[in-house]
């Protein structure tokens, strides 16, 4: 994996990570008529000839071969012969190029890069009399904007190995295909078919070696599976279209709408690879902010997702990272999203702390932080960790449109945190002693339920926060109270920190008057009215004022309001 299993080991048990979210724009999604597919081959081994090319040609179906020039030309072991590939050519298949050496372009000079996609083209083109040669793939999927801009010299398109679907308005120089090896099981391949038929989207396969047993390398795959999968994508009537063909169908695009890296977007972005060690899914179908598909993760005993740039990315060039959160069904998850560039640690944050309050459950949350602030003004992003905080178990996270942005945006206003609508706010207790229920359904101001409380000789609602609020994140608190049959209610709305009182109010102060029987009243109170300009909220309580009994009293949708 370009790491020792030393600082992979540390890395897993860091406890130190973190960093700040925000959104992205949604991936290219415009469907073609029909759902598609592409069948490539990469390098030209011999079993493609042998083993692979029999089972396509009983199947009628057709693929594009990416070659490595240099192993053909000169015969090397481990390559199709040149009369292989004329016999290939001859049977429909498409020939695309895949470098003269197979080099990893990332650590060539300008100069090398333009040698080895000149070089393996011009040579396609004499050796088979071919016309043209507009497909091309980069060897391990490692590219940057350097080698891109090179590549669209030369060629029409590029296909990547960073998985997932292809839509009319993908970007041609920066193709998604699945790499199927060891590791891809035939029903994940099903899965991705399935997709592009249900999406009418454009799925490329990539294969490499083919065996009749059990693969022992990763990048070999058996024969009887690869014709099941054949098989599968005709038993679901799917298109099947070389690269070119596949390009010709879509817009051209050769460019993206913003100048903006994604690092998920429906898939990994471009050069970004999926190291991860967490549980997780990265085809989350069912809790979506933008697009098809989202994130899901199992945050626990310090496990993380882990992306890994292929070749890095300049720091310099970007001025914040955006992405977008949601708690599920539990909210409060303890997560952290840091920066390496290798083993070097660079800078991180916990989430909850940048928000300024804990993950919500069952909403999506937006969150941009700059670069400069975990101390990536310059140097090389590498790997993104988003890691558990807590060493213990976590409810699942979902996570959304996380893009590295190139040009400065302005924060965006931090949402309302709900301390109450139906449901106590993620990351809250309740420790109080009055007699209480907060799941009253039958006089409720929004939702499906409310607060109805006791509030007599002194007692109190009492709701305690497992983490601390920031309060110069939001500048009043709002709230909704109904005074029953009776009305005329004395309470007190107190909020402590750490080390006690940081401000109160009464009630009926707030309103101007008393509360009132059989309706609902808004309470809007500015902290700068409880003398609150700063500080971390820890506990909130609503507390009789009146030392006796009082009649039934009814809140609801209570929230902090930026």
């Amino acid at each position: 994996m370009g790491r020792s299993n030393v600082v992979k080991d540390f890395m897993r048990s860091l406890a130190v990570l973190g960093l700040a979210l925000v959104a992205v724009p949604t991936q290219a999604a415009t469907p073609f008529q029909e759902g598609m597919v592409s069948i490539t081959l990469d390098d030209g081994w011999p079993s493609q000839y042998t083993a692979a090319r029999p089972v396509l040609n009983q199947h009628g179906i057709r693929a594009t071969y990416f070659l490595v020039t240099e192993g053909i030309r000169n015969g090397w072991t481990g390559f199709m012969t040149v009369p292989q590939v004329q016999t290939v050519i001859a049977e429909g298949n498409e020939i695309g190029s895949h470098t003269m050496t197979h080099s990893d372009l990332t650590t060539l000079t300008p100069a090398q890069v333009q040698s080895e996609l000149s070089g393996s083209q011009a040579w396609l083109k004499s050796q088979f009399g071919l016309a043209s040669v507009p497909a091309f793939s980069t060897p391990y999927g490692a590219y940057n904007d350097s080698v891109l801009a090179s590549v669209k010299q030369y060629y029409g398109s590029h296909r990547t190995v960073n998985g997932g679907q292809n839509f009319r308005d993908t970007n041609i120089l920066q193709l998604r295909a699945y790499d199927v090896n060891t590791s891809v099981t035939l029903d994940d391949v099903r899965t991705w078919l399935d997709r592009a038929a249900a999406d009418k989207s454009w799925v490329i396969l990539t294969f490499h070696q083919f065996v009749a047993g059990t693969p022992t390398q990763p990048t070999e795959i058996n024969i009887t599976q690869f014709s099941q999968i054949l098989d599968y994508i005709q038993a679901k009537n799917l298109r099947t279209v070389s690269i070119s063909e596949g390009v010709a169908l879509t817009e051209g695009r050769t460019e993206d709408p913003v100048g903006d890296t994604p690092v998920y977007d429906d898939g990994m972005g471009n050069g970004f690879t999926d190291w991860s060690w967490a549980t997780h899914n990265l085809d989350e179908r069912t809790v979506v902010h933008n697009g098809l598909a989202s994130m899901s993760v199992q945050l626990g005993g310090w496990n993380a997702l882990y992306f890994h740039h292929t070749s890095g990315l300049d720091a310099t060039q970007y001025q914040a990272i955006e992405l977008w959160v949601n708690g599920g069904t539990s909210g409060g998850q303890g997560v952290r999203l840091a920066f390496y560039d290798g083993s070097q640690y660079i800078g991180s944050a916990r989430l909850d702390t940048v928000l300024g309050h804990p993950i919500l459950a069952g909403t999506w949350q937006r969150v941009v932080i700059p670069l400069a602030s975990v101390g990536l003004g310059s140097g090389t992003v590498r790997d993104i960790y988003i890691q558990d905080d807590t060493g213990g178990s976590q409810g699942t996270l979902y996570l959304d449109d996380i893009r590295l942005l190139r040009s400065s945006t302005p924060p965006p206003q931090n949402p309302p945190f709900a301390l109450y609508e139906d449901v106590l706010g993620a990351g809250f207790r309740d420790w109080s002693w009055a007699v209480h229920d907060l799941d009253q359904r039958s006089i409720v101001h929004s939702g499906t339920s409310s607060i109805s409380v006791e509030l007599d000789q002194w007692s109190a609602l009492f709701f305690h926060g497992d983490s601390p609020i920031d309060l110069s994140r939001y500048k009043s608190i709002e709230l909704w109270v109904h005074g029953g049959t009776s009305g005329g209610q004395i309470a007190r709305l107190v909020f402590n920190g750490d080390s006690g009182l940081l401000g109160e109010i009464r009630l009926d102060e707030a309103l101007g008057q008393a509360i009132q029987p059989g309706t609902w009243q808004r309470i809007s109170v500015p902290f700068s009215v409880l003398g609150v300009s700063s500080g971390s909220l820890r506990e909130i309580y609503i507390q009789d004022q009146s030392g006796a009994d009082q009649g039934t009293l009814y809140l609801d949708d209570i929230r902090l309001l930026p």
